[in-house]
């Protein structure tokens, strides 16, 4: 397996972001099956160096170097390791139990038994579920031994350790080929050069790892938080490279996206950076490797997502019917003419009195014509890989909503938002005056983070520049936003996730409606997650259980909002 340089940098971040040091060269980083850096194991890495310091976890993995079963012993002890320091995090990562959770159904769906380390890992993971795993009595012994509790010090975990592997496989620290491990029922044995990978990227886990030995780090020099001249710009063209092969190309050119970044990746979204994406469902032939298959994996999603809503079609329909039926209603109400109190028009008799004796001269009548012809409707779906179990539902409520929409004559436009090596991506499916473009929100598929707080702030750009005089914005979102930029906060910097992340997303949201846009949320996160969709949307947002509730909740959200206007 390759591991791409944009990855390689976005793994180091989560790693420093985590150890909350910025000052060395991670010798160790995770990636996942295809290769990208994964979010949950690198912040276990970077939190494994920040609760136990360099030294001793060093001197822990050098005492396996060159024995025979090198990478089964250190992806063990790395199982011991994640539930210590996961104890220590938890109450200070409120995402890190989420990603623990996310990486644990990966790890379930995917593991096939077919050694003692993938038994050890689902084993290790259905306990993180709470789930009680099936294992003969040898096999819990040995994961009861590495379940390593969070109040040991860095010394007594590793000496522990080490009297694990010696106790079950009759390892010796630091003496090169140790024994092979004997045969027992659910690992048979195996061949040497299966047992020892000596590369520097190697399995681990449900993807790859990627090791620096202490000669390499020498080599290599002391670790620079930035990068700087040529080399920054070639990691940056790497990384734009990367984002455009996967996204497709760019709606702005450099010098409009260089503008918007000036103005919006400011205080809180500092050192982020934007790139605006057309939503196309094309393939370049011209694309190898790595940007060929996630490309690849982006268009066998899109195709699944249209697959998907034809399977269901008739509900689908009868779905869109009641949602246009209800935005329909609200709209005719709203042109119903209204009578207002005036000091000129037609005289009321029943309010004459009031002029003789009150001095109200408010004893006319006059009927005023609303006109709600120039409003218009933006829907901004969350892309982050969070969704990544809900993409056919969230493109299929997608188009539903703006399918309605455009039958009323409301103007629309649908784009997503992610997060992936700190570029926030804003993917544009359909404008508003593409009436037969919705079946390009079906383009719709997940990865990376979510930077809410940008992806709304850069909307509400977009949508003050719009020629409407109401303007009203529907978010698809799990409210769970999080990405890998940290941000200033009193002097120190903190992560983008749990509460931070939230009360950013909520102030981005004030801030739109203190525009007067409209702000909306269909909620597609799970129960742990409503109180923070409360804080950031307040009494405007709604979850929806089945397609039976959608057209009547949706409709309900936008008819109140119509009324308000």
């Amino acid at each position: 397996m390759e591991i791409q340089e944009q990855e390689k940098r976005r793994a180091s971040n989560l790693i420093w972001n985590a150890a909350q040091d910025y000052d060395f060269e991670p010798d160790f980083k995770a990636y996942d099956e295809e290769g990208q850096a994964d979010l949950y194991w690198n912040s276990i890495i970077g939190a494994v160096r920040k609760n136990y310091g360099a030294q001793p976890i060093e001197k822990l993995f050098s005492a396996l170097r060159g024995s025979e079963n090198e990478v089964l012993y250190e992806q063990l002890i790395w199982l011991g390791l994640e539930n210590a320091v996961f104890q220590r995090e938890a109450a200070l990562r409120p995402a890190l139990p989420a990603l623990r959770r996310s990486y644990a159904q990966r790890v379930i769906a995917s593991v096939q038994r077919a050694n003692l380390l993938e038994i050890m890992e689902e084993a290790h993971f259905r306990r993180a579920l709470g789930e009680d795993p099936a294992l003969t009595p040898w096999d819990r012994k040995m994961l009861d031994a590495l379940e390593f509790p969070g109040d040991w010090d860095a010394d007594t975990l590793s000496a522990r350790a080490l009297e694990i592997l010696q106790d079950c496989f009759g390892f010796v620290p630091n003496q090169g080929q140790g024994k092979r491990i004997k045969k027992h029922g659910l690992f048979p044995r195996k061949r040497k050069e299966e047992l020892f990978e000596p590369s520097a990227v190697r399995r681990f886990g449900r993807g790859y790892s990627e090791h620096v030995s202490a000669s390499d780090k020498d080599q290599i020099g002391p670790a620079r938080r930035t990068i700087t001249d040529k080399s920054e710009e070639q990691t940056e063209a790497l990384l734009k490279k990367h984002i455009s092969a996967y996204f497709g190309q760019a709606l702005y050119d450099e010098r409009t996206t260089a503008e918007l970044e000036r103005k919006l990746c400011v205080d809180n979204h500092k050192n982020c950076r934007l790139y605006y994406a057309v939503g196309s469902a094309e393939y370049d032939r011209k694309l190898r490797g790595h940007y060929a298959k996630r490309r690849k994996g982006a268009l066998k999603q899109m195709a699944a997502n249209r697959a998907a809503y034809e399977a269901d079609a008739l509900r689908h329909r009868n779905s869109i019917l009641r949602l246009t039926a209800r935005i329909r209603n609200a709209m005719m109400a709203y042109l119903q003419p209204t009578v207002n109190r005036t000091a000129s028009g037609m005289l009321d008799p029943s309010r004459v009195w009031r002029g003789v004796y009150l001095d109200d001269d408010k004893v006319f009548t006059r009927i005023m014509q609303n006109d709600p012809g120039t409003l218009c409707v933006d829907i901004l779906l969350d892309a982050s890989y969070s969704q990544v179990n809900r993409q056919a539902m969230v493109s299929a409520q997608g188009y539903m909503i703006a399918e309605a929409l455009t039958r009323c004559n409301i103007p629309v436009r649908v784009s997503s938002f992610c997060s992936i090596s700190g570029y926030t991506v804003l993917t544009r499916y359909r404008d508003y005056f593409d009436r037969d473009s919705n079946d390009r929100i079906f383009h719709y598929f997940t990865a990376g983070c979510n930077r809410d707080g940008l992806a709304l702030r850069a909307i509400c750009r977009e949508m003050e520049t719009a020629p409407f005089e109401h303007k009203m914005l529907i978010l698809l979102s799990d409210a769970r936003p999080h990405d890998i930029i940290q941000f200033s906060q009193n002097g120190q910097y903190v992560d983008y996730s749990g509460d931070n992340g939230i009360l950013n997303t909520a102030a981005e949201v004030r801030s739109l409606l203190h525009r007067g846009i409209s702000v909306i949320c269909v909620f597609t996160g799970d129960d742990n997650d409503v109180p923070s969709a409360h804080t950031i949307y307040g009494r405007n947002f709604a979850r929806i259980r089945n397609l039976e509730q959608f057209a009547d909740t949706v409709g309900t959200l936008i008819q109140n909002q119509i009324r308000s206007l």
